[in-house]
Protein backbone atom coordinates (compact mmCIF):
# COMPACT_ATOMS: atom_id res chain seq x y z
CA UNK A 1 0.00 0.00 0.00
CA UNK A 2 1.75 3.30 -0.76
CA UNK A 3 2.08 5.95 1.40
CA UNK A 4 -0.63 8.47 -0.30
CA UNK A 5 -3.20 5.92 0.18
CA UNK A 6 -3.11 5.84 3.96
CA UNK A 7 -2.88 9.63 3.73
CA UNK A 8 0.63 10.32 4.21
CA UNK A 9 2.12 12.17 1.64
CA UNK A 10 5.90 11.35 0.94
CA UNK A 11 7.28 13.94 2.09
CA UNK A 12 6.33 13.06 5.58
CA UNK A 13 9.35 11.78 7.23
CA UNK A 14 13.05 12.34 6.50
CA UNK A 15 14.01 12.76 3.28
CA UNK A 16 17.36 11.03 2.20
CA UNK A 17 19.73 11.32 -0.23
CA UNK A 18 20.93 8.82 -2.53
CA UNK A 19 25.03 8.68 -3.66
CA UNK A 20 25.51 8.55 -7.07
CA UNK A 21 28.27 6.17 -7.94
CA UNK A 22 31.44 8.19 -9.34
CA UNK A 23 33.16 7.04 -12.74
CA UNK A 24 35.51 4.01 -12.89
CA UNK A 25 39.16 4.89 -11.61
CA UNK A 26 37.47 8.03 -9.76
CA UNK A 27 37.50 7.31 -6.03
CA UNK A 28 37.67 9.87 -3.40
CA UNK A 29 39.57 9.49 -0.01
CA UNK A 30 38.17 6.88 2.00
CA UNK A 31 37.26 4.85 -1.26
CA UNK A 32 33.49 6.14 -1.39
CA UNK A 33 31.40 7.29 -4.07
CA UNK A 34 31.36 10.88 -3.86
CA UNK A 35 27.67 12.22 -2.01
CA UNK A 36 25.48 13.96 -4.81
CA UNK A 37 22.50 16.28 -2.82
CA UNK A 38 20.92 16.58 -6.40
CA UNK A 39 19.15 12.82 -6.40
CA UNK A 40 16.66 12.09 -4.25
CA UNK A 41 15.84 8.41 -3.51
CA UNK A 42 12.78 6.59 -3.08
CA UNK A 43 12.60 5.83 0.39
CA UNK A 44 11.99 7.82 3.85
CA UNK A 45 10.81 7.37 7.12
CA UNK A 46 8.20 8.46 9.81
CA UNK A 47 9.20 10.09 12.68
CA UNK A 48 9.34 8.25 15.81
CA UNK A 49 5.98 8.66 18.04
CA UNK A 50 6.16 10.14 21.35
CA UNK A 51 5.81 7.87 24.17
CA UNK A 52 6.83 4.58 22.41
CA UNK A 53 9.70 2.86 22.97
CA UNK A 54 9.12 0.89 19.79
CA UNK A 55 9.09 3.21 16.73
CA UNK A 56 12.40 4.95 18.35
CA UNK A 57 14.06 1.75 18.65
CA UNK A 58 13.47 1.94 14.17
CA UNK A 59 11.69 4.28 12.16
CA UNK A 60 8.72 2.59 10.23
CA UNK A 61 10.38 2.62 6.56
CA UNK A 62 8.62 3.57 2.81
CA UNK A 63 9.72 3.15 -0.44
CA UNK A 64 12.15 1.02 -1.67
CA UNK A 65 16.04 0.05 -0.53
CA UNK A 66 18.43 -1.95 -2.53
CA UNK A 67 14.62 -3.19 -4.24
CA UNK A 68 13.19 -4.09 -0.99
CA UNK A 69 9.97 -2.37 -0.21
CA UNK A 70 10.52 -0.83 3.39
CA UNK A 71 6.97 -0.80 4.51
CA UNK A 72 7.00 -4.86 4.69
CA UNK A 73 10.02 -4.88 6.69
CA UNK A 74 9.46 -5.85 10.30
CA UNK A 75 11.54 -3.75 13.07
CA UNK A 76 10.76 -6.14 15.87
CA UNK A 77 12.56 -8.75 13.87
CA UNK A 78 16.79 -8.07 14.25
CA UNK A 79 17.56 -8.74 10.84
CA UNK A 80 14.97 -6.59 8.93
CA UNK A 81 15.38 -3.66 11.26
CA UNK A 82 19.44 -3.84 10.93
CA UNK A 83 18.36 -3.59 7.16
CA UNK A 84 15.86 -0.66 7.99
CA UNK A 85 18.78 1.25 10.17
CA UNK A 86 21.28 0.56 6.84
CA UNK A 87 18.95 2.46 4.82
CA UNK A 88 18.61 5.56 6.90
CA UNK A 89 22.49 5.71 6.50
CA UNK A 90 22.09 6.00 2.47
CA UNK A 91 25.52 8.25 2.70
CA UNK A 92 27.24 4.90 3.46
CA UNK A 93 25.49 2.57 1.19
CA UNK A 94 28.53 1.83 -0.85
CA UNK A 95 30.72 1.64 1.90
CA UNK A 96 28.49 -0.78 3.84
CA UNK A 97 28.08 -3.02 0.94
CA UNK A 98 31.86 -3.47 0.44
CA UNK A 99 32.46 -3.81 4.22
CA UNK A 100 35.39 -0.52 3.92
CA UNK A 101 35.87 2.44 6.01
CA UNK A 102 34.86 6.20 5.64
CA UNK A 103 36.03 9.45 5.89
CA UNK A 104 34.35 11.87 8.28
CA UNK A 105 33.39 15.31 7.69
CA UNK A 106 35.95 15.75 10.71
CA UNK A 107 38.07 13.77 8.40
CA UNK A 108 37.83 10.81 11.47
CA UNK A 109 37.93 7.22 9.92
CA UNK A 110 34.42 5.59 10.55
CA UNK A 111 33.20 2.12 10.25
CA UNK A 112 29.61 1.94 8.88
CA UNK A 113 29.28 -1.48 9.58
CA UNK A 114 30.02 -0.73 13.34
CA UNK A 115 28.22 2.28 13.13
CA UNK A 116 24.92 0.10 12.07
CA UNK A 117 25.77 -2.03 14.67
CA UNK A 118 25.61 0.30 17.09
CA UNK A 119 22.39 1.65 16.21
CA UNK A 120 21.48 -1.63 16.45
CA UNK A 121 22.47 -2.00 20.38
CA UNK A 122 20.89 1.28 21.33
CA UNK A 123 17.24 -0.36 19.22
CA UNK A 124 17.86 -3.46 21.32
CA UNK A 125 18.02 -1.23 24.70
CA UNK A 126 14.98 -0.02 23.40
CA UNK A 127 12.87 -2.80 22.56
CA UNK A 128 13.96 -4.74 25.82
CA UNK A 129 13.47 -1.60 27.81
CA UNK A 130 16.89 -2.74 29.58
CA UNK A 131 18.26 -0.54 31.03
CA UNK A 132 15.42 1.65 31.50
CA UNK A 133 17.73 4.32 31.64
CA UNK A 134 18.12 4.39 27.82
CA UNK A 135 14.78 5.15 27.18
CA UNK A 136 14.66 7.55 29.84
CA UNK A 137 17.11 9.65 28.18
CA UNK A 138 15.60 9.37 24.73
CA UNK A 139 12.82 10.81 26.05
CA UNK A 140 14.02 13.70 27.70
CA UNK A 141 16.53 14.56 25.06
CA UNK A 142 13.78 14.24 22.38
CA UNK A 143 11.64 16.77 24.86
CA UNK A 144 14.72 19.50 24.60
CA UNK A 145 13.56 18.78 20.65
CA UNK A 146 16.39 16.81 19.02
CA UNK A 147 15.45 14.93 16.28
CA UNK A 148 15.63 10.77 16.45
CA UNK A 149 19.08 10.36 14.78
CA UNK A 150 20.86 13.17 17.05
CA UNK A 151 19.67 11.42 20.07
CA UNK A 152 20.57 7.97 18.60
CA UNK A 153 24.37 9.42 17.75
CA UNK A 154 24.45 11.08 21.47
CA UNK A 155 23.59 7.93 22.82
CA UNK A 156 26.13 5.90 20.97
CA UNK A 157 29.11 7.79 22.56
CA UNK A 158 28.22 5.97 26.39
CA UNK A 159 27.27 2.82 24.31
CA UNK A 160 30.64 2.62 22.21
CA UNK A 161 32.83 3.58 25.07
CA UNK A 162 31.37 0.53 27.29
CA UNK A 163 31.45 -1.75 24.34
CA UNK A 164 35.26 -0.28 23.99
CA UNK A 165 36.24 -1.34 27.59
CA UNK A 166 34.75 -4.16 27.51
CA UNK A 167 36.87 -5.73 24.64
CA UNK A 168 40.14 -4.29 25.67
CA UNK A 169 40.47 -4.32 29.76
CA UNK A 170 37.76 -6.82 30.16
CA UNK A 171 35.46 -4.44 32.34
CA UNK A 172 31.89 -5.53 32.94
CA UNK A 173 29.03 -3.55 32.46
CA UNK A 174 28.86 -1.12 34.92
CA UNK A 175 25.02 0.74 35.37
CA UNK A 176 25.72 3.10 37.57
CA UNK A 177 28.53 4.78 35.41
CA UNK A 178 26.57 4.01 32.40
CA UNK A 179 23.27 6.37 34.04
CA UNK A 180 25.66 8.79 35.01
CA UNK A 181 27.06 9.35 30.91
CA UNK A 182 23.31 9.40 29.89
CA UNK A 183 22.15 12.39 32.77
CA UNK A 184 25.28 13.99 31.42
CA UNK A 185 23.78 14.30 27.82
CA UNK A 186 23.53 16.56 25.75
CA UNK A 187 26.80 17.60 27.01
CA UNK A 188 28.39 19.78 24.56
CA UNK A 189 25.91 18.55 21.31
CA UNK A 190 24.67 22.43 20.36
CA UNK A 191 20.93 23.29 20.58
CA UNK A 192 18.73 21.12 18.06
CA UNK A 193 18.24 24.42 16.02
CA UNK A 194 21.19 24.08 15.31
CA UNK A 195 21.83 20.44 14.77
CA UNK A 196 21.14 18.31 11.50
CA UNK A 197 21.35 14.37 11.43
CA UNK A 198 25.66 13.32 12.33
Amino acid sequence: MSPKSRGRPPGRGRNRKVARRSAPGRRPAGGVSAWQADETTDCWFDEPLPGDRRSWAALMGHGTYRGLELERLDPGDEDERTFLLEAQHLEMEEALERHEEIITADGEPMNPTLHVALHGLIANQLLADDPPETWQTVQRLAGLGYDWHNVMHMIMGPVSSFLYQAMTAKQPFDREVYRRQLDELPGDWPPPEETGPR
